[in-house]
């Protein structure tokens, strides 16, 4: 592949991926989060010297229409980052059909001056030494050119799509290591980093939570130094975070401690009721966990789940995990492809509750 006509101003670049403009049916509420995330990121970047961004696909979230708020958003998002050099990789979600990218929303940034888009075919950059490949989605392993290091929106197996399940297809880990020792990679929301004989592969996650499915996660960026090809991590402590509070907690605690305040101010806050408690109980309990300003607040009844009546007789799932709950009664339907719908389930539950 030729050399495309772009200059990294350093040697230290920022690396970043999967910020979903749009996410949650394209919230005003999660809109002012990316917002607050891109003004600390520029923040970060601006005290460290770095003008160097490379973004490793998903900048918007819903692949097949993006509504005109998003856009409009995006629009002043990208505005933002004037002052640095930006190459922005299609992926899954910029790109309008499953298994290519030539059709994406990123052509809405063409001819910004800061910004080059990869969007369907490979292209590569040589900073000194270092011959550098940006691989948008929907590019087949065997057209990855040998480089020193790879950086693009892979599906690879057995690596984690998220905080519950492990990716059983794709791109296989060998396949990308034949072609450079480092791997860097959007796609998965979780970051995770293998080290192999011969390389390493680095997940970089997103920038913040963006649901329960990320709860307990740490979030931030990466700086790639191109000339000994090693990354840094920082996390992101400005973005709120998932987290689930348990009334049983509460009552062994016998008070809402100082730790379960710091958890809830400014949080996305589950509160999971797993004992029983009287509605005017819960309707008090709740008020009182208002006060402590969570950015919102919802429930979740993990208690006495009824029976479920089947022909052959009932099912009893009290007292499990809606997860578990949901492997247990679609093991008990008469249906095909059984772990393709618990997986897809209990995913759907993970990212909507």
């Amino acid at each position: 592949m030729p050399d495309i006509d772009f200059q990294f101003k350093s040697d230290t670049v920022c690396c970043i991926s999967d910020i979903h403009i749009g996410v949650h049916q394209n919230s005003q509420m999660w809109l002012d989060i990316c917002e607050q995330w891109g003004d600390w990121l520029i923040s970060e970047l601006k005290n460290k010297q770095i003008k160097d961004i490379i973004i490793c696909g998903d900048l918007f979230h819903y692949r097949d229409e993006v509504a005109v708020n998003t856009i409009h958003y995006a629009s002043k998002f990208m505005k933002k980052f004037k002052d640095f050099n930006i190459i922005m990789l299609v992926g899954n979600h910029d790109a309008y059909y499953k298994d290519r990218s030539d059709v994406n929303s990123l052509t809405i940034f063409s001819g910004w001056s800061n910004v080059y888009i990869v969007d369907c075919n490979v292209q590569t950059v040589t900073h000194g030494d270092k011959k550098i490949s940006f691989v948008p989605w929907g590019i087949k392993s065997k057209d990855i050119p040998k480089s020193d290091i790879i950086l693009g929106h892979f599906e690879i197996e057995n690596f984690h799509m998220n905080g519950h399940f492990v990716c059983k297809h794709g791109v296989r880990p060998s396949d990308l290591l034949k072609k450079s020792d480092l791997v860097i990679s959007g796609h998965f929301h979780k970051r995770d980093q293998r080290e192999y004989s011969n390389g390493t592969i680095q997940y970089l996650g997103n920038p913040y939570q963006m649901d329960f499915g990320d709860a307990g996660q740490t979030k931030g960026y990466y700086l790639l130094d191109i000339t000994n090809k090693q990354l840094e991590f920082t996390e992101n402590i400005q973005s709120p975070t998932h987290q689930k509070i348990l009334l049983s907690d509460l009552v062994n605690d016998c008070d809402i401690t100082k730790q379960t305040i710091k958890r809830i101010q400014n949080n996305i806050v589950r509160f999971i009721v797993d004992k029983n408690i009287s509605p005017d109980e819960m309707d008090q309990l709740l008020r009182v966990l208002s006060k402590y300003k969570p950015l919102t607040i919802s429930t979740d009844y993990n208690i006495n789940f009824d029976k479920f009546g089947l022909e052959d007789g009932d099912a009893d799932l009290s007292g499990v995990s809606i997860e578990h709950a949901i492997e247990e009664f679609v093991n008990l339907l008469d249906v095909e492809n059984k772990q393709k719908i618990i997986d897809y389930t209990t995913n759907l539950y993970n990212k909507c509750k």
